[in-house]
Formats: C-alpha cells, sequence, structure tokens
C-alpha cells in the first residue's frame, strides 16, 4: 500500500483547515478584546482620578478658607497618595503656583503653543477633555486630569469677583501599574486562547478523526479489497448519518455492479459459444496485427491455445511468414486494406493442407470502431469453401454437358460432313488404283478432314472436362471465334443470319481460354434458342475495346433480336436454377456460372433486354499493355 505524504492527508488538512480558521475569527476577537480590556483600565483610571481630584480641589479650599495648613504642604500630603506622581496647581493665566514636584516649579505654560495645554486648549470649551494620558517633563507616561477651581462666593475675600474660575488643578498619576496589569491580563489572554485552540484542535481532531477519519479509512480499506475483484465486501455503518448513507449506497452500488459484472460475465460466455459454435474461422487483429482473439475453429486448424496465439502476429500462427502481410507486396493483405479504407474487403486465397490436397479459403475482414469512429481493430472470417468450389465445378461440368447434349446434332453435322469428304476421296481412289497425282490429292484432302474431326473432339472433349482457371495471354477474338464452331451448324440450321466484328488487333488478356469458351458457347446457345421460330433471326458478335475511367478493357458483345427479356425476369436472370426455358433446354445455371467464371477472371457480365426486340450480352475483361498484332 502506497504511503500517502502527511501534508497530503484528510486528517492534516481539517485540522490546519480548522486551526486557520480560528486564528482568520480569533486574531480579531483577540485584537477586540485586548482594546476593550484597555478601555475598562482606562475608564477605571479616568473614575480613580476623577475622585480624587474632586477631594483635592475640596480639601484645598477647605484648607485655603480654614488657613490651617499652606497649600504647599496640603499638595505635598496629597501627593503622597499611592500612584499620585504630582499635583499642580496654576492660576488662571497658566502659571505654576504650586507643585509637588520641585523640578516644575516656577515654570509657565503658553496655553496656545504649549503641547501639554494644546491637549485641551486644542478643543472647544464645551468639549475639552479633563483627562489625558501624556508625557510628563522626564518622559514618562501619566494619566493626567484637569480639574477647574472655581471662584465661588466664599472665596471674594482673596479673590476678585469677576473672576469665575480661580485656577487649575492638575493631577498626574502613574501609568506603569496600568500597564503592567494591562501585560499582564494579555498574558492571560493569549495563554487562555492558545489553550483554546490547542483544545479545540485536540477535541476537532478526535471528532474527525473518529466520525469522518476513521470511517473514510474503512471505505478506503474496503475499496481497495473491492478493486482486487472481491465484490462480496460491504462497508457497516451503525450510525445513521451522511457516511452511514454514504456507506449503504456504496454497498448497493458495489452489489449492483457485481450483478452488472455477472451479467457482462454471462453474456461474455455467450458470445464466446455463438463464436466457438460457429465453424467458420474467426480471428480479431489490431492495427499491428497482433491477434486479440480467435474462436475454436481457427485454434483448432492451426492446433494452438488462445492464450498461445493472442499477442502473435497473425501471419506467424496462420503462416508461415514471420511479419504482417501488410509488409509483403506479393501477397496482399485484406486486413492492411480495411485499416487504410475502414471498409469490408473480401480475399480469396488457396494452399494445400498437410496431406497436399488444396484447398479454397474466402476473408472477408470488417473495421471496429472506436468512440472516436476510428477503426482500431479488424474481425476477419475466413471461410473454407473447399467444397464449395468442388460443388461449382461440378455444375459447371453438369452444364457444360447439357450443352453437349444441345451440341450433339450440330457436333454431329460438323463430324459427318469430313467423314463425307473422306469418304468420297477413298470412292475416288478405289476407282483409280496405283498411285497418280488424282489419288494424292485425295490423300491430303483426307488428312485434312481428319484433323478437322480430331480438332471438334478435342474442343469437345475439353468443354467437358474438368477444368480450373488457367490463366494465360490470349486473343479474345479467336476464342470467340473458336467457340463460335461448335454451334455454328445449329445457328445456320435454324435460318439465323450470323454477323460477326472480330478485331484482329486487341490488345491480348490473361485469361483460361477453355472457361471463356464456354461463356461464349453459352450466351450463343441462349441467343440462338431466342430466335427459335423467329423469321429474319440475326445474331450479332462485336470485339472492340472500351476505357472506363482509368482502366482499359476488352468487350465482347452478342446480340440477337429475339422474343427478349421481362424485366422481373431481367433480375434474377444469373440466379441459379433460373431459367424461362422448358426443362429439356436448359438447367438454369448457365448465366450463374458465366458471371462466375468471368468475376474469377476480374471481369463483368451485363445483360440488357427489351421484350419483342432483342438482347445484348456484354463481357468486359481487363486489358493487357500487348497488342496481338495478328
Amino acid at each position: 500500500m502506497k504511503v500517502m505524504p502527511f501534508h497530503k492527508r484528510l486528517d492534516f488538512k481539517l485540522i490546519f483547515g480548522l486551526l486557520l480558521s480560528l486564528l482568520v475569527v480569533g486574531l480579531p476577537f483577540l485584537f477586540f478584546f485586548y482594546s476593550f480590556h484597555e478601555n475598562q483600565l482606562i475608564d477605571g483610571l479616568k473614575h480613580t482620578t476623577t475622585n480624587l481630584s474632586i477631594l483635592a480641589v475640596g480639601s484645598l479650599e477647605t484648607a485655603m478658607l480654614k488657613q490651617e495648613h499652606s497649600l504647599d504642604d496640603e499638595v505635598k500630603r496629597l501627593s503622597d497618595q499611592s500612584g499620585v506622581e504630582r499635583i499642580m496647581i496654576f492660576n488662571n493665566k497658566g502659571d505654576l503656583k504650586i507643585s509637588s514636584d520641585p523640578i516644575m516649579a516656577g515654570v509657565a505654560y503658553d496655553n496656545t503653543a504649549d503641547p501639554l495645554c494644546l491637549v485641551c486648549h486644542e478643543h472647544s470649551p464645551v468639549s475639552r477633555k479633563h483627562t489625558t494620558i501624556a508625557k510628563d517633563v522626564n518622559g514618562v507616561e501619566v494619566f493626567r486630569n484637569m480639574s477647574l477651581i472655581y471662584n465661588q462666593p466664599r472665596c471674594h475675600a482673596c479673590h476678585d469677583a469677576s473672576e469665575s474660575v480661580n485656577g487649575i488643578l492638575v493631577m498626574d498619576l502613574s501609568m506603569s501599574d496600568t500597564r503592567r496589569q494591562l501585560a499582564s491580563n494579555n498574558k492571560i489572554i493569549f495563554g487562555m486562547a492558545v489553550v483554546m485552540v490547542l483544545v479545540t484542535s485536540i477535541v476537532l481532531g478526535l471528532l474527525v478523526n473518529r466520525l469522518i477519519l476513521r470511517r473514510v479509512r474503512r471505505f478506503t480499506d474496503t475499496t481497495r479489497r473491492i478493486g482486487d475483484g472481491n465484490l462480496d465486501e460491504v462497508i457497516e455503518f451503525n450510525e445513521d448519518d451522511e457516511i452511514g448513507n454514504l456507506a449503504t449506497n456504496f454497498n448497493q452500488m458495489t452489489a449492483n455492479l457485481k450483478t452488472t459484472l455477472h451479467e457482462v460475465e454471462r453474456h461474455k460466455d455467450y458470445l464466446e459459444h455463438v463464436l466457438n459454435g460457429i465453424d467458420d474461422e474467426i480471428v480479431v487483429v489490431d492495427r499491428h496485427f497482433q491477434i486479440v482473439t480467435a474462436n475454436d475453429a481457427y485454434l483448432q486448424r492451426f492446433a494452438g491455445s488462445k492464450s498461445s496465439v493472442v499477442g502473435k502476429a497473425c501471419t506467424m500462427v496462420s503462416g508461415d511468414a514471420a511479419v504482417p502481410c501488410v509488409q509483403n507486396a506479393s501477397k496482399p493483405c485484406p486486413a492492411s486494406r480495411t485499416f487504410e479504407t475502414g471498409t469490408l474487403q473480401k480475399d480469396l486465397s488457396s494452399f494445400l493442407d498437410k496431406n497436399g490436397r488444396e484447398k479454397y479459403m474466402e476473408i472477408y475482414c470488417s473495421p471496429l470502431r472506436d468512440e472516436n469512429g476510428k477503426v482500431f481493430q479488424v474481425i476477419e472470417l475466413r471461410r473454407d469453401i473447399t467444397e464449395r468450389k468442388f460443388l461449382e465445378q461440378q455444375l459447371i461440368h453438369t452444364e457444360k454437358l447439357t450443352s453437349i447434349g444441345r451440341l450433339s446434332a450440330s457436333v454431329a453435322h460438323e463430324v459427318n460432313n469430313p467423314l463425307d469428304g473422306i469418304q468420297n476421296c477413298l470412292d475416288i481412289i478405289k476407282k483409280n488404283p496405283g498411285k497418280t497425282e488424282k489419288n494424292d490429292e485425295m490423300l491430303e484432302l483426307i488428312s485434312e478432314g481428319i484433323r478437322r474431326i480430331g480438332f471438334i473432339v478435342r474442343r469437345l472433349l475439353v468443354f467437358s472436362r474438368h477444368h480450373k482457371l488457367r490463366m494465360e495471354p490470349l486473343d479474345l477474338s479467336a476464342t470467340v471465334d473458336d467457340s463460335l464452331l461448335l454451334v455454328k451448324h445449329k445457328i445456320e440450321d435454324q435460318g439465323i443470319e450470323l454477323e460477326t466484328n472480330l478485331r484482329s488487333d486487341l490488345p491480348l488478356t490473361l485469361g483460361d481460354p477453355y472457361n471463356l469458351s464456354h461463356v461464349f458457347t453459352n450466351i450463343l446457345i441462349n441467343a440462338s434458342d431466342a430466335l427459335d421460330g423467329v423469321r429474319g433471326g440475326r445474331i450479332g458478335i462485336e470485339t472492340d475495346t472500351v476505357s472506363l475511367e482509368t482502366t482499359h478493357v476488352v468487350r465482347v458483345k452478342i446480340s440477337d433480336n429475339g422474343c427478349g427479356i421481362s424485366d422481373d425476369d431481367l433480375e434474377r436472370i444469373f440466379s441459379p436454377f433460373f431459367t424461362t426455358k422448358d426443362t429439356e433446354k436448359g438447367t438454369g445455371l448457365g448465366l450463374s456460372i458465366s458471371k462466375k467464371i468471368i468475376e474469377d477472371h476480374g471481369g463483368k457480365i451485363t445483360v440488357n433486354s427489351q421484350i419483342n426486340q432483342g438482347t445484348t450480352v456484354s463481357v468486359v475483361l481487363p486489358a493487357g499493355e500487348v497488342n496481338n498484332g495478328r
């Protein structure tokens, strides 16, 4: 467990914050109490000096009237009182007449300039102060009280009756005792404040620790155990307060989290069972082409466990390459194209299994996007289509056999014509035995007829045989011309006019001549069937080159002016087993297989038709860069 620095702990922050709050609030109050206590002491001193002054004035007046004592002796007696620094009597002109302090004897004050006089005389008579704090001639701080000695009638015997004031009694009291008392009291107040702060801090610390920190630590310990995976942990607080309610809500949240995680785990197990129940191989790769997960079908084929393949490059598991396909230019990677384009990519690959048998694998790569829409993983679905390929080849073979059956009459005619010629030549030779120039000519004709029969038979054998694509450079016009050979007599026997425009300067294209011959033968048979019973029937065959955007293609167009195809049937024309003919005339596989063969060549086949107007079938294939030059 990580040790938290003391200054970052919650208890330190709370106690420090509380102390700071006490200081911010307590200091102004402490200053207020200090000022209030100082004012109280000054007021008490003012009250004391005022009473002493009144007593002193009364005592002096009595002494003057009775003349029992001299004023100097009376002032001296009064100044001996505790705390009295001096007593001075001024006449109404400001001259010092009597003083208990010999230093002050004979001093005269100017009430318009002297600082001691200005303390009172700077104010109006009504608002003049009777007491003040000042410094005497010795620099000692004193509390000074000034009392007027009024000219009462009993004083007129010695004083002029026209004067209202006979003089001023000034009494100075020492401030040292007051200051000492104030300092002592301040120490007590400060000490009490420190004790209060300490006691408050301790009490608050104990309360914070008991009511908050200990419970928070229990929260922390429980959340750590929950974070370690123990979702059965609960927090039990008996107190019915905010933290107790928080604990209840937290326990409920943990219970909900546990339920949610169990539900997520159940869904995860369900999805894994679904994926593992699929016979197709499924593997997920990241942008580094490393395996994230895979289903059982994928793992079984490569004899590995999920833990042994996760994190490895997909090519290291499913192939013999140590680097991703994206770095191998000779083997395009559909997953890399999905990362680049963000779209579904398809691919078809073939390989030999451990028994040396050829296998075909169809690969679909779909993107997985994050919350920002960026592709971060790709799902690869790998489907073994070897059996489907075999069935397709079987269907092609079946379609070829059906086409051969329908071509049998035309082929018989093609074979019978050379045979009749051979028979005629043999008859001539029999009539003219011996080596003659005529016989040599007949023998040459016999040889030509045999070669023609052999060519037709070989074409039929190739046409009927199972045959996978073997790509080679070829002249598409020559391939169409060879295909026309098998159906030419069928077309002529129906009285159909045949128009051909086969260009001799077409660029070579890569293709399988035998499978392409099957496509063109099937299209020509369909055209002748559409013209069955049509007077003035015509079939046109044309080859040319076309530029489609940036692609250069070779095109074959085969058109007829037959019955045409309806729009509804045209939408299903390439669907397997769909046919508008009688069952004895077709299986409904011809155009479907033809479309598959053309797409395997990287080309495209389209059909345009109108009822009673005719049909045009166009086949386009990628063109090469080299012209035929026939």
